[in-house]
C-alpha cells in the first residue's frame, strides 16, 4: 500500500487546488552503500561459484580471475553494468540481461535495495551481483569501475539510466534545484560514460547507451530542470559516437518518448511504456552489427503522441 501511494504521489507532482496548483517533489534522503569488505567478500564468492560453472561446462580450470574472465569473453558470455538500477525499466533490464546470458553488475546509491532483485535473478539461474555508486561523484565512479574490472572483467555493455526530475517555472527555480537535475542528467553521465569508455579501449569493443526523454529533444515549460541536463547528455552521446565508433565501441542514445509503467496505472488513463519491451530495445542497440550501428533512437507506445506524454 505504501508503495503504491509513494509512486503516485512521485507521479503526480502537480495537485490543482481551485485557481492555483500545489508542485512538489517528495525525495528521501539515501547515503551510498559502502561496498564494504563483507559485501565484496560476498561478490566475490558468488563470481567464483559461476567462474567454476563455466570451467565445468569448457571443461577448463582457471585461479586467475582475469584469465577467466577472459575465458567467459571466449564462450560468448558478456558483462553488463547498469548505472541506476531502480524500479520499473532498471529492474526489467536487469533481468532481461540476464536472460540474454549475461552477468549483471547493478549500480545504484543503495545497493542494499537491490539484493532482492539480485537473489531473484540468480534463482532463475543467472547472476547479479550489486554496488553501491555515487553516479554524480567522479570518486565513486572510478572506485565502481575498479573493482568490477578487478573482480568481474571489462564491461561488454554499460547502461546509464539515471535520471532526475524537479519541475517549477524558469525564474522560480533555485540554484540547487538546477544543480541537483544537472548533475544527475548530465554529470553522471559523462562520468560513467567516460570511465566506460576508457575500459572498453583496453578490448576495442563494447557498447554504451546512454538513456534520454522527452526532454533531451524538448525544452518544455516547467522542464528546465530535466531538459538543460538531457540535452547535455545527448551532446555527450554524439560527441563520443563520433569519438569511439571508429576504436570499435559503439555509443548510442536512447530516447524513451514515454511514461513508463512501474507497476502503477497512469491516473488519466493515458499511454504507458512496459519497461519489459523497452530493454528489448537495449538488448537489440547491443546487437546490432558494426556495419549498421545506431546513434539514436526514439521508442514510445503505439498509442502516444509524439513528443507530449507530459
Amino acid at each position: 500500500m505504501l508503495q503504491r501511494i509513494w509512486k503516485r504521489l512521485k507521479r503526480w507532482r502537480c495537485i490543482p487546488l481551485g485557481p492555483i496548483s500545489l508542485v512538489f517533489k517528495i525525495e528521501h534522503s539515501q547515503p551510498v552503500t559502502r561496498n564494504a569488505p563483507l559485501r565484496l567478500k560476498h561478490a566475490a564468492l558468488k563470481q567464483k561459484r559461476w567462474f567454476s560453472s563455466i570451467a565445468a561446462q569448457t571443461g577448463k580450470e582457471r585461479s586467475n580471475p582475469s584469465a577467466v574472465a577472459n575465458l567467459v569473453h571466449q564462450h560468448g558470455r558478456e558483462l553488463a553494468l547498469v548505472v541506476g538500477v531502480g524500479p520499473g525499466f532498471g529492474h526489467a533490464l536487469a533481468r532481461r540481461l540476464a536472460r540474454e546470458g549475461m552477468a549483471v553488475i547493478m549500480a545504484a546509491r543503495n545497493a542494499h535495495r537491490l539484493d532482492a532483485l539480485s537473489a531473484e535473478i540468480e534463482s532463475e539461474g543467472g547472476i547479479a551481483l550489486a554496488y553501491g555508486c555515487d553516479a554524480t561523484s567522479e570518486a565513486s565512479v572510478c572506485d565502481l569501475f575498479a573493482k568490477v574490472e578487478s573482480l568481474h572483467g571489462v564491461p561488454d555493455l554499460v547502461v546509464y539510466s539515471l535520471q532526475s526530475f524537479g519541475p517549477g517555472a524558469a525564474v522560480d527555480v533555485d540554484l540547487s534545484a538546477f544543480e541537483e537535475g544537472w548533475k544527475k542528467n548530465c554529470l553522471g553521465s559523462f562520468l560513467v560514460a567516460r570511465q566506460a569508455a576508457r575500459s572498453m579501449l583496453s578490448r576495442e569493443q563494447g557498447t554504451i547507451v546512454l538513456t534520454g526523454s522527452t526532454s533531451s529533444l524538448l525544452g518544455r515549460a516547467g522542464h528546465l530542470n530535466l531538459a538543460v541536463g538531457k540535452f547535455g547528455q545527448r551532446a555527450l552521446a554524439q560527441v563520443l559516437a563520433r569519438e569511439l565508433w571508429p576504436k570499435g565501441i559503439h555509443v548510442a542514445h536512447l530516447v524513451i518518448d514515454a511514461d513508463i509503467n512501474e507497476g502503477t496505472l497512469r491516473s488519466d488513463g493515458g499511454p504507458q511504456s512496459d519497461p519489459d519491451h523497452i530493454s528489448e530495445t537495449v538488448v537489440a542497440l547491443h546487437r546490432q552489427p558494426r556495419s549498421a550501428w545506431s546513434s539514436e533512437i526514439d521508442i514510445r507506445p503505439w498509442n502516444e503522441n509524439f513528443w507530449q506524454h507530459c
